[in-house]
C-alpha cells in the first residue's frame, strides 16, 4: 500500500487499521500493532525523507464514547481516527455525546464518517451536526471526508458550516486495497463542491507541515495528560 501511495505521487501514507473491537473487519491486537510499527520503522529507514508512513488505527467509539485501547496504546501512533461501527439507533441525544466525548480525547485526531451513513444502503445516525462540529473545531480535531463511494461522509452540504465553525478537514480514502487509493478522486470532487479549500485540508500538507502539525498535537497530548 505504502508503494502504491507512492507512485501515485503522494508524500506520505497514513496507514489506519481498524482496531480491535473490529473483529470482523480484521482489527489489529497489541501484537500486531507492535509488527506493524516494526515494519514501518523498516520501511521509513528505507525511504528516507523523501516519503513517510504515518502510524495511525482507525479506534472504534463503543456507546460510551471511550476509544478501545488504552491511552498507553493510543499514545503509540502519529494519528487515531475515531469512528462508529455499531449501535446506530441510539438516541439522537445519546450518539450526539457518544461523538463528543471521544472528539474531547486527547488522542483522537480525526472524526471518521461522521454521520455513518452509506448510500443507497442505510441512512445515518441522528445526531446534532452542528454540536459536534463546534467541538471539532474547538478541540483541534479534524472532520472525515470519507471519499469512498459508498459514504460520502460529511455530506458536502455541511462542509461550509464545518468550515465557519473553524474545522480542519481530512479526505481519506477508506481503501482496503490497493485499487481502492483511487477513491482519494472522489474525497477530492465532494471538498471542492463544498468549497473547502486547500489550507484546511489536513492532508493536503507536505510532508514537512503535516510532521510539524502533528508533532505539535503530541505536545498537546502531553501537557493534557
Amino acid at each position: 500500500m505504502a508503494n502504491a501511495t507512492r507512485k501515485r505521487g503522494f508524500q506520505y501514507f497514513g496507514v489506519a487499521d481498524h482496531s480491535r473491537s473490529a473483529h470482523y473487519a480484521g482489527g489489529l491486537s497489541l501484537e500486531q500493532i507492535e509488527k506493524q510499527h516494526r515494519e514501518a520503522d523498516r520501511l521509513n529507514r528505507k525511504f528516507g525523507k523523501e516519503f513517510r508512513i504515518l502510524k495511525g488505527i482507525e479506534s472504534d467509539i463503543p456507546a460510551d464514547g471511550s476509544l478501545d485501547y488504552p491511552d498507553d496504546v493510543l499514545d503509540k501512533f502519529d494519528f487515531v481516527v475515531a469512528s462508529i461501527h455499531g449501535r446506530f439507533k441510539l438516541d439522537r441525544q445519546a450518539q450526539t455525546e457518544r461523538l463528543l466525548r471521544a472528539i474531547s480525547n486527547r488522542y483522537t485526531t480525526i472524526i471518521g464518517h461522521m454521520t455513518g451513513r452509506q448510500l443507497q444502503r442505510r441512512p445515518g445516525y441522528e445526531i446534532d451536526v452542528e454540536k459536534v462540529l463546534r467541538a471539532c473545531s474547538s478541540n483541534d480535531v479534524a472532520v472525515e471526508i470519507n471519499a469512498h463511494p459508498w459514504r460520502l461522509d460529511l455530506d458536502w452540504r455541511w462542509h461550509q458550516a464545518a468550515l465557519d465553525f473553524g474545522c480542519m478537514m481530512s479526505i481519506n480514502p477508506d481503501a482496503h486495497s490497493i485499487r481502492e487509493l483511487d477513491h482519494m478522486h472522489w474525497g477530492v470532487e465532494m471538498a471542492r463542491k463544498g468549497g473547502v479549500p486547500p489550507d484546511r485540508v489536513l492532508n493536503a500538507m507536505s510532508l514537512a507541515g503535516i510532521l510539524r502539525y502533528l508533532k505539535h498535537r503530541r505536545r498537546a497530548v502531553a501537557r493534557a495528560a
